[in-house]
């Protein structure tokens, strides 16, 4: 059934077969888990604003700028200046909080999409597939009805809208959300996924991403070799079945879509992407799983119905709202709204007291409007509020309220300033209901999915070779700021297991890794991200190390001022993808050596000998552990060895 006149301006229709009809309160729901994640990322990432975000970060806004396309933007690059990060991260908290409530949803995604794209562009260098997801899927919410359920303005505004919705935007939601997986799996090109089926083995053994879990049972290859081929096909066959006209096939296919993503999450220390990934298929899941949810909560709901009636000022649009939040947060039953003026006894109350005032249906209070009630049953102001929390089915928030004396002066604080209540309610709600999505958001999400699908389309490695029109398309997707890569461990695992450490010494005089800030420890990790610092800090190093860029890595540690000298070595292995990996002795190189300023040249001598021979004595354990000791040699002979090949190496420097 098509309405002109609904306020989201979608096509709202009883449940069916089409997998681009969304459910309201899936999308509401939606809406909260997706505020919820981005403001848990952005108090993760508060730990290291100033090396991630601030003027002065370890990636220039020069760098930055020059990193990728000249057709990217962000919002940082807009001033040089210290006060400009500040301002933009208050900004992204605001309008976190603004969508997690309801308030201007759709406004507030778009605010969101705007900050998340400008923080990916600025700090590249950081990011991980989970950003990016992020980014895609805050730009494609801009186009769902994501304030139709569950949110304030829904209150706010009340009315109707529908069990569900169909337009542009769920469309092409449904189709982004979709091709990382689908993607993700058809660029798994390598025969470790779908021939020798070593590839989850292979991943398994990355000591720097594998989780304690991950290492109980990395050395079943009799489960692990048809676990590839299963995720393989998963990955491929997934995305189609969501988008099947059954609800049972679709069911199935968010399933095991989701199934993948808490394997990942259980198996590897990828950050929050495991959960940005679930919170994505959200609004996909179909009406009907959700009307079977909302029952089985409403069978397991044995609070009985209140049967109580709200009596409201009906000149007042701020009282209305009140009473309908009131009874959201308590959770109330078969409550009904009413205009105090439909009401004698009610309109009384009001005229006299200046108050609202709750009733009990089935006593005091009358259905029909025209007739005046008796009796004594009538609360009013304070008390109707207290009356009302303890009938709910949270009777506890009762204890969270102020005393009767308090709550009488707060009460006559909040009638005597309703007016001006009202109007801060309608400069942030807005004056009207959300507008309908029109033909020019229609036309922006259509043509915002069509270039997703360009850009993928070339970035698949055999098209790209024959007919490479990422050129022609860069411009667009970068103009769009949804350029996007779904290689999670394509076309194959890392062939090399590798992990870094980073001693360092302070100003202090202490000795410490500077990544973990522990003691150094030079046995693989175990602790994932944690040997880094985060797993941001992981992808830093191993980006940089990649682009041979790892000297603003040690320019950043000296510009903090608490680093005298520090070093970064390497720890690599070949991945074998298989038990016999974990056997196998590290290698050990260094890859950058740095000398702040200002800092005693004798003292760092000292530290740098230190550290060479710390590693010239793991060198000589890991061929001792490797069988490669010449027995006419002693231990004692062959470390003398490689301490002086370390003092040359260093005179050669």
């Amino acid at each position: 059934m098509m309405s002109a006149h609904r306020p989201w301006g979608v096509r709202y229709e009883m449940p069916g077969v089409s997998p681009f009809v969304f459910d309201i309160r899936a999308i509401g729901a939606f809406r909260v888990l997706l505020a919820g994640t981005i403001l848990w990322d952005q108090l993760i990432r508060l730990g290291d604003w100033q090396a991630f975000h601030s003027a002065t970060a370890i990636l220039s806004l020069a760098d930055s700028r020059s990193w990728d396309s000249p057709w990217l933007w962000s919002l940082y690059w807009l001033s040089e200046g210290p006060l400009l990060p500040y301002l933009l991260e208050a900004l992204r908290g605001l309008a976190t909080l603004t969508l997690l409530f309801g308030i201007r949803s759709r406004l507030s995604a778009f605010v969101l999409f705007a900050l998340l794209a400008s923080v990916a562009a600025r700090n590249p260098i950081l990011l991980q597939g989970g950003d990016k997801v992020l980014v895609v899927m805050t730009f494609f919410a801009c186009f769902l009805p994501l304030g139709a359920a569950f949110s304030l303005e829904r209150l706010w505004f009340g009315g109707s809208h529908g069990r569900t919705c169909r337009s542009a935007g769920t469309a092409a939601y449904a189709v982004q959300v979709l091709l990382v997986w689908f993607m993700a799996g058809i660029l798994k090109t390598g025969e470790e996924w779908w021939d020798s089926g070593s590839a989850i083995s292979m991943a398994l053994h990355l000591e720097a991403v594998v989780s304690e879990f991950a290492r109980l049972w990395r050395s079943w290859d009799a489960l692990l070799q048809p676990l590839t081929l299963l995720v393989f096909w998963l990955e491929c066959l997934g995305p189609l079945l969501v988008l099947a006209p059954n609800y049972w096939l679709r069911l199935a296919g968010l399933l095991g879509l989701a199934a993948l993503e808490v394997g990942i999450w259980l198996s590897l220390e990828v950050g929050l992407f495991p959960l940005i990934s679930l919170v994505s298929l959200v609004p996909l899941i179909p009406a009907r799983c959700v009307d079977a949810l909302a029952g089985w909560r409403a069978r397991r709901d044995r609070h009985p119905a209140s049967e109580l009636v709200l009596f409201y000022d009906q000149d007042c649009r701020f009282c209305l709202f009140a009473c309908r939040l009131l009874v959201a947060v308590c959770g109330v039953r078969g409550t009904v709204t009413r205009e105090a003026q439909s009401d004698p006894r009610a309109a009384r109350i009001l005229e006299e007291s200046f108050a609202w005032s709750v009733a009990t249906a089935g006593g005091g209070a009358p259905t029909n409007p025209s007739s005046e009630s008796h009796g004594d049953d009538y609360r009013q102001g304070w008390d109707a509020v207290r009356f009302l929390v303890a009938h709910s089915k949270r009777p506890w928030l009762v204890k969270l309220l102020p005393g009767t004396s308090l709550g009488n002066r707060l009460y006559a604080w909040i009638g005597r300033h309703r007016e001006q209540i009202g109007w801060a309610g309608r400069m942030t709600f807005g004056a009207r209901a959300p507008s309908r999505i029109g033909e020019a958001e229609r036309f922006l999400a259509s043509s915002a999915i069509t270039v997703v699908l360009a850009w993928n389309l070339a970035s698949y490695p055999s098209l790209r070779d024959r007919l490479d029109f990422r050129p022609i398309v860069d411009p667009l997707i970068s103009t769009f700021n949804l350029k996007q890569y779904w290689t999670m461990f394509a076309p194959r695992p890392w062939v090399s297991d590798i992990w870094h450490a980073m001693p360092a010494l302070s100003r202090t005089g202490d000795q410490v890794d500077l990544l973990s800030g522990l003691a150094l420890n030079l046995t693989p990790p175990r602790d994932g991200p944690d040997r880094y610092g985060g797993y941001r800090w992981r992808k830093i190093i191993d980006r940089s190390l990649r682009r041979d860029e790892i000297g603003r890595v040690g320019d950043y540690q000296c510009r903090t001022g608490n680093w005298s000298a520090m070093d970064i070595w390497e720890f690599s292995r070949p991945n074998l993808g298989n038990a016999a990996t974990s056997r196998q002795p590290y290698q050990i190189e260094r890859l950058g050596r740095w000398v702040c300023d200002g800092t005693d040249s004798s003292a760092a001598a000292r530290f740098q000998a230190e550290i060479d021979a710390t590693m010239a004595a793991y060198r000589l354990e890991a061929e001792i552990h490797a069988g490669d000791i010449d027995g006419t040699h002693t231990i004692h002979q062959r470390s003398d060895r490689l301490l002086a090949r370390t003092r040359r190496e260093q005179q050669s420097r």
